[in-house]
């Protein structure tokens, strides 16, 4: 946790402004149904606010110094750039004083089937398949920046060196907030589980495409027995988790105050994040949905979205137009 890494008041008004919960329809798809939840994210992407943070200097310089945890050189590769962001578009989490939510269950979000089927995963995860697992580095970037994810209504198609929100409100420990295992190398254990003798073979513990990687009490017990919440949080404060880190937010029944939050990781600069950017740039154009996102394209009418003009050094050079 960083504290506090802005200044500012809530912004998820953009959404009130331009009548979006009045028009929103739910959500587009089902991508958390593999742990049963429905949490309280919405599709927008394009606010002032949101792009004034993924550009700031201030966010920059975090995401540099997360990124620099990672090993980024290895076997004659640079594997990406840590000092350079891509400024990945998320959405926002909105929680109203009152609610009742049954928050989001414990999972992950690397990927799912691709991790163990295509060229690229396989490489990165291979000291856990050929039986050096002592070996395996959850902080070793090679390969991770080439594999790409299966396709779904809603995915990742960028390398991320950690998932991150920053709060848009002040939010207390016991107020529905982030929990985390926070042990990276748990990876080893998630990605070898399934293929263990107790598993069905065409099953793989319960991960399919267009769904959350699940963690369940019935195949990760003990990995469970870690879930750890953070602390309070206020207004301007971000929290930041490695990437392949078991993750839920907790239940809360008649929230105090506001539970808002914008997603914003760090996805440094590499092939991966560069072809994506492309089509980052076209959706920032008509202020539609990102790729990786359900075609909603609720922000296109919008006259307050944000534009490629209002685009600084950092924004450009993000999305590859420096």
């Amino acid at each position: 946790m960083l504290r506090p890494l802005f200044h500012f008041s809530e912004a998820a008004g953009a959404g009130e402004r331009n009548g979006f919960f009045d028009a929103y329809r739910g959500p587009g798809d089902d991508f958390f149904g593999s742990v049963g939840s429905k949490p309280e994210i919405y599709p927008i992407y394009w606010s002032a606010a949101q792009m004034q943070a993924r550009q700031s200097d201030r966010m920059a310089r975090v995401q540099a110094f997360l990124n620099v945890q990672w090993k980024h050189e290895s076997e004659g590769v640079r594997w990406f750039e840590p000092d350079r962001d891509s400024l990945y578009p998320d959405r926002i989490r909105r929680r109203p004083p009152g609610t009742d939510s049954g928050g989001l269950g414990t999972h992950l979000d690397p990927g799912t089937l691709d991790l163990w089927m295509t060229k690229a995963y396989q490489q990165a995860f291979r000291h856990l398949f050929d039986g050096t697992v002592e070996e395996y580095d959850p902080w070793d970037a090679a390969h991770r920046t080439d594999g790409p994810q299966y396709p779904g209504t809603t995915m990742c198609s960028a390398f991320r060196t950690f998932q991150g929100w920053t709060a848009l409100s002040d939010m207390d420990h016991d107020q529905g907030v982030l929990h985390t295992v926070p042990i990276p190398a748990a990876m080893a254990y998630l990605m070898l589980r399934p293929l263990l003798p107790d598993v069905p073979e065409d099953d793989m513990g319960g991960v399919t495409i267009n769904r959350v990687f699940p963690v369940s009490e019935r195949l990760h017990p003990l990995l469970l027995e870690a879930v750890s919440g953070i602390p309070d949080v206020r207004a301007g404060d971000s929290v930041w988790w490695h990437c392949d880190m078991i993750h839920s937010v907790a239940p809360v029944e008649n929230q105090k105050g506001w539970g808002n939050v914008m997603y914003i990781p760090a996805a440094p600069w590499c092939p991966r994040n560069e072809r994506y950017s492309t089509s980052v740039r076209e959706a920032l154009l008509t202020g539609a949905s990102p790729a990786d996102f359900p075609a909603e394209h609720y922000e296109q009418s919008w006259p307050d979205r944000f534009r490629q003009s209002d685009l600084n050094i950092t924004g450009r050079r993000g999305l590859g137009l420096n």
